[in-house]
């Protein structure tokens, strides 16, 4: 019943959420970005996701303003996976 209740809240959010931003999470989602070891890059969101690199990166700053997405710091690049 909890997992329900965490699929139903996060669903509840990914409602809210604007259309790049949804495209970008739903793109994360595509790809198996679910906990820190299966991370993906920025470049590998953009690629799932078709849309500009500059608007992903505005959503994935959205995203983990929500608490949805985490940010990790790598050796040469950033790579991002969903927490929520």
């Amino acid at each position: 019943m909890l997992l329900y209740n965490q699929i139903q809240e996060v669903e509840g959010m990914a409602e809210e959420m604007s259309g790049n931003t949804k495209k970008v999470y739903d793109a994360m989602v595509a790809i198996g970005a679910r906990g820190e070891e299966k991370s993906k890059s920025m470049e590998d969101i953009v690629r799932e996701a078709k849309i500009p690199k500059g608007a992903v990166a505005n959503s994935l700053n959205e995203l983990i303003k929500k608490k949805l997405v985490k940010r990790k710091v790598g050796e040469k690049t950033a790579r991002y996976y969903i927490i929520r």
